[in-house]
């Protein structure tokens, strides 16, 4: 799965949306809304200058963590339930 078919599943289920779009120099770039950021997710085909860095994929991971977040919260708050509901029925 490539960064922006990662971005439009991601999108398909979020109700803050990442926006895509392609430069005049080819490059690819995603509007990060968690963060706050825009970041390089395709290197320009036409200036070898310009290409994604570690730290464009460190705020993409950033977005991607905090988008989780509530979805995490709620993960560990059903199993801790589940930890009760199963410890009383001992």
């Amino acid at each position: 799965m490539t960064v922006h078919e990662a971005i439009t599943a991601l999108n398909d289920v979020s109700t803050l949306k990442i926006a895509t779009l392609t430069t005049r120099d080819g490059r690819e770039v995603a509007r990060l809304p968690r963060v706050g950021r825009e970041v390089i997710v395709r290197d320009s085909p036409f200036n070898q200058n310009v290409r994604v860095t570690a730290a464009d994929i460190a705020w993409l991971c950033e977005e991607a963590r905090l988008a989780m977040a509530p979805a995490q919260a709620l993960l560990e708050s059903a199993l801790d339930s589940l930890k009760a509901i199963e410890g009383s029925a001992t």
